[in-house]
């Protein structure tokens, strides 16, 4: 599994995961590709907690913790936290696994950390005798503890359907796009967008930078295009974007652009950058009904006649700004 699991989290959103070889296959109980088999898992899971369960994976895969050990721990935090990250619970127990720091795992600030507490979770299993032959449940009782040692069974096809989904969806978007692939089945299950106004042959209506002021900046203006993106992402659950800028080239000062920021300034990383990364699939799936000219994120740009290639950074800020590892660039046509 590549350490760069892809989680094509959509907040707001709700799909059914499936076990397939391209990822998630339904969407509001419709099958999007072929290609996918029959649900695994009859739980629905949202973004937040699809971004945990593909952190949970990433954190085993980077540990060469091996896919049995994934499951466990994805099933493990379904049952603790519901795959929240949460603040409180039982006496003292915190975050995704509800570990308790006055049981040695930590302090409450570690525990709160995803990374940390999925990390912790893996070092007690591997020193569990034999927790690899073990049943699903035996194995999170002797890591976790819990006074309802069989309650993690029930989890074992969602948390087997999370991660078979975190593992397929490594390969998009920027991977598999570098050499023109099609975006694989994940991306297809992202959500499909409302389209926006065509003329009656089809093609796309030019359109003035008549709405202001721009409504994300409350300056200058953006075309009624742009807004229709910007009420989609919202929609979708993306966080909200910031359109116009007065600059002397690009898209923005011409109300056809858009940036969503996934951090507050420096590069993406875990959940923030698999955040951008399911903005981005989600906008090239939604590319013909959106309008979208083109996206750029993580020193990748995506265009219809190419699809992702490297981004050149022609204007030369060499920061996460200008190479876009922390906000999702689109611009419409």
């Amino acid at each position: 599994m590549s350490s760069r699991l892809i989680s094509a989290a959509i907040a707001g959103i709700v799909v059914t995961l499936m076990a397939c070889a391209g990822g998630l296959a339904m969407v509001g109980g419709a099958a999007v590709s072929s290609a996918c088999t029959t649900p695994s898992a009859g739980t629905d899971f949202d973004a937040g907690q699809r971004a945990n369960a593909a952190l949970i994976a990433q954190v085993g895969a980077d540990r060469g913790i091996p896919v049995r050990g994934q499951i466990i721990a994805v099933a493990t935090a379904l049952q603790e936290s519901g795959l929240r990250n949460l603040n409180s619970g039982d006496r003292d127990s915190v975050g995704l696994f509800q570990q308790r720091p006055s049981q040695g795992w930590g302090s409450r600030s570690q525990l709160r950390n995803p990374t940390y507490a999925a990390g912790r979770f893996y070092a007690k299993l591997t020193t569990v005798p034999g927790w690899q032959a073990m049943p699903l449940t035996r194995a999170a009782q002797a890591v976790q503890r819990s006074a309802y040692p069989d309650a993690y069974a029930k989890w074992e096809n969602a948390a087997t359907a999370l991660v078979q989904w975190a593992a397929s969806s490594s390969a998009a978007p920027v991977r598999a796009a570098s050499n023109g692939a099609a975006p694989v089945c994940s991306d297809l299950a992202l959500g499909e967008a409302d389209p926006a106004p065509r003329n009656a042959d089809g093609s796309w209506p030019a359109e003035r930078c008549s709405i202001r002021p721009d409504p994300t900046t409350g300056a200058g203006c953006m075309t009624p295009r742009l807004q229709h993106l910007v009420q989609q992402t919202n929609a979708a659950g993306f966080p909200k974007p910031s359109c116009y800028r007065p600059a002397n080239h690009g898209e923005h000062p011409l109300g056809r652009a858009c940036d969503w920021m996934m951090t507050t300034g420096g590069a993406a990383l875990g959940p923030e950058k698999a955040q951008g990364d399911a903005m981005a699939a989600w906008a090239v799936t939604n590319a013909d009904r959106l309008g979208i000219a083109y996206v750029i994120w993580f020193r990748m740009i995506w265009t219809k006649a190419r699809g992702w290639h490297a981004y050149t950074n022609p204007w030369g800020a060499n920061n996460p700004s200008g190479w876009h590892t922390n906000h999702v660039h689109i611009s419409v046509r």
